[in-house]
């Protein structure tokens, strides 16, 4: 049976009974927006297998908006649990970094820490803080959501190519396997210092933006697409390695942050 393109949703909202009033607010600027959504109450039919009609809405929506809250956080059971778990069953399938699965704050919590990979969490994936600043925070959802029609002006062989060999390289850092670092180490002095704007001579023998392989093609990588306009487009998975200062910082904060676990 072809299926009619009203069937097809553009973003799948996940989240817990108690913050309806912050939904419906999503909601309301969604569709004065003309950015089509599926809420669970709205679209399982009478007499339908919520389970199904569920898991086909996830697949089908071109995101997945995860609205975690207080009220979430307190919930051991609930319907977005399941949802999510579902979620994550596809993103599996997905680059982590995809920006398929948009979580969001709607007050402070905790992100729950549900494995993706064998190095990733759903923590990893950079979430937006409604709590702190709504404005600039649903800005940045509708441009998110939108930029989906917008990505065809980057539909090249040579910038998926780039897009593609980037994502591989940046991987490296945030795996943590200290590829391409001195000894593999990814907290080294060198990269502190590097992420401080400061590089002493002391540590030439150990790395250096002149030596460093990984971080010249990241930067040159980095340059390219910034040339093709990938900033316009706010991709989830980008980030800046033009320079030797961000390259080190990112270094560190991934060293940090698997060192506190």
């Amino acid at each position: 049976m072809t299926k009619n393109a009203q069937d097809f949703k553009k973003v799948f909202v996940s989240y817990v009974r108690d913050n309806s009033d912050e939904i419906d607010k999503i909601c309301d600027i969604f569709r004065r927006n003309n950015i089509q959504h599926w809420l669970d109450r709205d679209k399982v039919g009478a007499g339908k297998l919520w389970k199904k009609a569920i898991r086909d809405a996830i697949k089908n929506g071109a995101f997945f908006l995860a609205c975690f809250s207080r009220e979430s956080e307190r919930r051991a059971e609930s319907y977005m649990n399941e949802e999510l778990h579902v979620a994550i069953e596809i993103l599996r399938t997905k680059p982590y970094d995809s920006g398929w699965l948009i979580p969001i704050k709607l007050s402070e919590c905790e992100i729950p820490a549900i494995d993706i990979d064998a190095n990733h969490t759903l923590q990893d994936i950079q979430y937006l803080e409604f709590h702190k600043d709504w404005e600039t925070s649903i800005k940045r959802l509708i441009d998110m959501i939108r930029r989906e029609e917008d990505t065809k002006d980057l539909d090249s062989d040579e910038f998926w190519v780039k897009k593609l060999v980037y994502q591989g390289l940046k991987s490296l850092v945030e795996n943590g396997e200290g590829v391409g670092f001195h000894n593999a180490d990814l907290g080294h002095p060198v990269y502190t210092a590097g992420a401080m704007g400061k590089f002493q001579k002391m540590w030439e023998y150990a790395d250096s933006p002149k030596k460093n392989r990984l971080f010249k093609k990241l930067s040159k990588l980095s340059k390219d697409l910034k040339g093709m306009g990938i900033e316009e487009f706010g991709f989830i998975w980008w980030y800046d390695f033009s320079e030797w200062k961000d390259f080190c910082k990112f270094a560190v904060d991934i060293y940090n942050k698997r060192r506190v676990f």
